[in-house]
């Protein structure tokens, strides 16, 4: 269901179409230029330059750099091509199929993909990278890459560090808790995190209090590309189907949905949340227009999924 994507990112579907990459990491930024970037760590220390730059026909080129550390260590992407897909009877899998293949680059940690998870969870995605980036720029460590200074967000020991007052300053009040939980848990774990199954990782942080079973999926899905981790009613994949698929009545309950989307998907749901999770980057992406228009089919989180801040 899921391929690699070969080195430098040069991948095509059996129609020559490259793929959309999905952007729902709060790691990701839209620069000027049309492309999406990020900054992430890899194995052994490593940091990677991940960047998706628009093909006038479609699609993104993904190229992977080493800005720092060791080669070896580079970020896996998961390419998905909508034609997989068994149950192709839908308006929402025809919708699929006519946007192409998409691509997700997984995170390279376990405090990459916490990050991801407790800024998903907790605030607007635009107003989140906003947050991130700042934060990254102003508290974080950067380095010299081909496009550019690019920035990684604090490592847990510098946010264990942090003052209250310094957190509030850069707009992390609201998690600032979550924080620091992951941090600790990060100082708990490593290095050994990486040789749990990624269900019993799953087990190991869903009680954990302020980190909780959301963001314990939404991390595990990451890490894994597994995104059946995930909720089948999720909020971030209600809101970009609804989105995508305005036509049909796909229910606004969030457990009546949860069920319509697991009899819908099966056992491909991990693929199904991947291509429809790329919808948005299509929409913000355009080499005719590279102006994001919007905020992100992501929303608030906490209102709607009883996540208390």
């Amino acid at each position: 269901m899921t391929e690699r994507a070969s080195s430098g990112g040069v991948w095509r579907d059996r129609t020559g179409r490259r793929p959309t990459v999905v952007a729902d990491h709060v790691g990701w930024w839209f620069d000027g230029e049309g492309r999406w970037r990020r900054l992430l760590r890899g194995g052994s220390g490593a940091v990677w330059l991940a960047v998706a730059a628009p093909r006038p026909d479609g699609g993104h080129d993904i190229a992977l750099d080493l800005v720092a550390g060791r080669p070896g260590s580079e970020p896996e992407v998961d390419v998905i091509d909508p034609a997989i897909l068994v149950n192709q009877g839908s308006t929402l899998s025809q919708k699929l199929l006519a946007a192409g293949p998409v691509a997700r680059v997984r995170a390279g940690d376990l405090w990459e993909a916490l990050l991801g998870a407790i800024f998903r969870c907790t605030m607007p995605l635009e107003d989140a990278r906003t947050v991130y980036r700042d934060t990254s720029k102003a508290l974080g460590r950067g380095y010299d890459s081909p496009l550019g200074r690019e920035w990684l967000f604090p490592g847990p020991a510098t946010v264990l560090e942090l003052s209250a007052d310094v957190l509030e300053v850069h707009g992390l009040g609201v998690v600032r808790d979550r924080l620091r939980t992951a941090a600790w848990i990060i100082r708990a774990l490593e290095p050994e995190w990486w040789t749990v199954p990624w269900d019993g990782l799953r087990t190991v942080l869903a009680p954990v209090s302020r980190i909780g079973s959301l963001v314990a999926d939404a991390a595990v899905a990451d890490l894994s590309g597994d995104f059946r981790f995930l909720s089948p009613s999720d909020f971030l994949v209600r809101k970009c189907v609804h989105a995508l698929d305005p036509a049909t009545s796909w229910p606004d309950d969030a457990a009546d949905f949860g069920v319509r989307w697991q009899e819908m998907t099966g056992i491909q749901r991990s693929a199904w949340t991947k291509l429809v999770l790329a919808g948005e980057t299509a929409t913000v992406t355009s080499c005719r227009d590279t102006r994001p228009r919007g905020r992100t089919a992501a929303g608030h989180l906490c209102t709607e999924t009883g996540l208390k801040t």
